[in-house]
């Protein structure tokens, strides 16, 4: 599904301004661990609650054998261990299942692993060896041989800031979903995922890790400094400098006066992709301070890279996964240097009050954060998915056969892995750079009664995101059911001098609940693609189906099939009618695609997302999304996709009565 907000550039961001809130968890392979002692045995793999994984509805088990060999010699390896993983989802690599690392001897092993829709692999690994991956197993049974070469995995020297050997300092290896967390006013490494490695470097500073398939870095952070180096880059200089720690200081201000006795944060500042292959950089820093009673904050250690800098207001219960953020500063650092900041005390506040109908139960908006966005030009040289996203999504669609998917799937890996690297280039680039770190985001703050100020914001254009949530839910802030949701463009004026003290007020802010099934659907009345009006109340006395889409929405257009497949099955039955609303910017588009795909049931044009406030009325957060209207026009059932939509017109119709 495609959200509102993913248009042009901002496809590539994801949930990325959230970066430092990341963390990696378990790898997305098999669960449990398959045990074994000699390579004849035959291995299984089990899920948490026991059952085998082969046996799981949808997977197909899968018999690999193999024999492992020193390349030169041709003997068998006396020892080596054997790890399960499957095709990554984001790149052309595999993700590693190392709770299944499993050891073998005597040169052979087998082992059953479970082919879902990704593919399997295995990795070899032997003590003195490089790495071996199997690559994709597309068959059932496969015997297959690896020819292991001896060799050594990435190593060097670490030196002070002066050059000379830096015994005793703690260098960690990253691979491409380790992270080290550096925390703390002094951001001293405090722990590692369980993934990561780590080792000290002896009296001369000199290191080495173990060959890995997945290596990306290392990095050394300790008093004498910081350094992070690609292992690409050990290669040609293995020597790893520490360069001086940078410092921050600065100055917060809400409006006119300093603010005391308020947070502020510190995290790393990354571009998309700019750590390709890795979604992040190998580390996360978070450190934060309170400011004094004349608003003064100090950084005293900060590595010299990017950062982020921004004011943390108390909120509510303060929510470990949503930290406000607001007066956001992207820094790039130089070695030893000190920074002068101030954050907020410009611009002109903004003020206004949200009024939600159609909900019974009492809102605390105090416990909730929400947002407002500035809005940049969209770069036009910015590489996006958008092209090979929607070929995907056609091509499994029209997908017929178990090799049409994966010939489908490895296509789109490898396209993606294509504009990826494009996408690494464009966000190393000045005019990347400067657009990325351009963004700016602001916190609203609220009262009870559903009134809201943002402090100190800049001239410029914003989006404003209210979307209350049923924090009862125990999926947590981030997951839990919307109630509401608001999307509102804004122009805030320059202020006279750069500051001024009186507020931009947006008014009262009405916002319906989201529809649940029996809700009445609130009426429209749209342009259609061509030059007609259409209403829903147009069609009490049907049962309609309303089809929010976009053909900039690879799953939209992906789901063109199965709307042309419900439309000619129930188009003859007077008991049916459909409508398609589109959220393309340009009509021209939507007409286009209309009459090339032949959709004969009317499609209406509701224009860019910021334009309408139909779909926040029927309670639509992503296209493409699917909604039955019954006859007195009350919800029936939505969220409808794909398959369902069919099946579940078929279902309601064949219950109703005839006319």
């Amino acid at each position: 599904m495609t959200s509102f907000q993913s248009a042009g550039c901002r496809r590539t961001m994801g949930a990325t301004v959230c970066f430092f809130l990341a963390v990696f968890g378990a790898c997305n392979g098999f669960l449990g661990v398959a045990w074994a002692q000699q390579a004849s045995v035959s291995m299984k793999l089990f899920d948490a609650s026991g059952r085998p994984i082969g046996d799981k509805p949808g997977t197909v088990p899968v018999k690999v054998t193999g024999s492992v060999v020193d390349a030169d010699t041709r003997q068998p390896l006396p020892s080596f261990n054997v790890t399960t993983g499957t095709q990554d989802r984001a790149r052309t690599g595999f993700d590693w299942a190392e709770t299944n690392r499993m050891s073998f001897t005597r040169g052979a092993f087998t082992v059953t692993l479970a082919k879902e829709r990704l593919a399997p692999a295995v990795l070899i690994e032997a003590d003195g060896y490089l790495p071996q991956c199997s690559g994709p197993i597309r068959g059932t049974e496969t015997n297959l041989t690896f020819l292991l070469k001896k060799g050594s995995g990435p190593a060097g020297v670490v030196l002070t800031p002066d050059g000379r050997p830096a015994a005793g300092r703690t260098v960690y290896f990253s691979r491409l979903k380790d992270l080290v967390f550096l925390d703390g006013l002094k951001l001293t490494p405090r722990k590692v995922s369980s993934r990561g490695r780590s080792t000290v470097t002896d009296d001369a500073g000199r290191f080495s890790f173990a060959p890995d398939l997945d290596a990306f870095g290392v990095m050394v952070a300790d008093e004498a400094g910081f350094a992070e180096v690609r292992v690409e880059d050990l290669k040609s200089t293995p020597q790893v400098r520490l360069q001086p720690w940078a410092r921050v200081e600065g100055l917060l201000k809400i409006g006119t006066q300093p603010a005391s006795n308020e947070t502020v944060r510190l995290a790393g500042a990354f571009a998309p992709y700019a750590y390709y292959p890795r979604p992040l950089p190998p580390y996360s820093m978070s450190a934060e301070t309170t400011t004094d009673a004349a608003g003064r904050f100090v950084f005293p250690r900060v590595p010299p890279v990017d950062v982020k800098l921004f004011h943390a207001p108390k909120v509510g219960r303060a929510e470990g996964d949503l930290i406000p953020m607001t007066q956001i500063i992207n820094l790039t650092l130089q070695a030893g240097e000190t920074r002068a900041v101030t954050l907020g005390g410009q611009g002109c506040p903004i003020v206004g009050r949200v009024v939600l109908t159609n909900y019974s139960r009492p809102i605390n908006w105090q416990d909730q954060v929400f947002w407002m966005d500035s809005l940049s030009p969209e770069p036009p040289d910015c590489p996006n998915f958008d092209a090979i996203s929607k070929e995907y999504h056609v091509a499994i669609a029209a997908a017929r056969t178990l090799e049409d998917k994966e010939a489908a799937q490895t296509r789109y890996l490898a396209e993606h892995d294509r504009v990826a690297r494009q996408l690494c280039a464009y966000y190393s680039s000045p005019a990347g750079r400067e657009y990325w770190f351009s963004k700016r985001r602001y916190f609203l703050r609220f009262s009870q009664d559903g009134s809201f100020h943002i402090d100190d914001v800049p001239g410029g254009k914003y989006q404003i995101t209210i979307d209350p949530r049923e924090l009862a839910s125990k999926l947590g802030p981030l997951k839990s059911p919307v109630i509401a949701l608001h999307r509102q463009e804004i122009d805030v004026p320059e202020a006279p001098g750069g500051r001024s003290d009186t507020p931009l007020d947006l008014g009262v802010i009405n916002m319906v609940a989201r529809l649940n099934r029996g809700d009445v659907a609130p009426e429209f009345a749209v342009k259609t693609v061509d030059g007609k009006t259409v209403k829903l109340s147009d069609y009490r006395g049907k049962y309609l189906l309303l089809d929010f889409w976009a053909t900039s929405s690879a799953p939209a257009v992906a789901e063109t099939p199965d709307l042309k497949e419900t439309f000619a099955a129930f188009r003859s039955d007077p008991r049916f009618a459909m409508i398609g609303l589109s959220l393309d910017t340009d009509i021209a588009s939507v007409r286009a695609f209309a009459v090339k795909n032949q959709l004969d049931w009317t499609q209406g044009w509701l224009g860019q997302r910021s334009e309408s406030d139909v779909p926040d009325r029927f309670g639509i957060e992503s296209v493409p999304s699917a909604v039955l209207i019954d006859p007195e026009g009350r919800v029936l059932i939505s969220g409808l996709h794909g398959g369902a939509i069919k099946s579940t017109v078929d279902s309601v119709l064949s219950d109703a009565p005839r006319e």
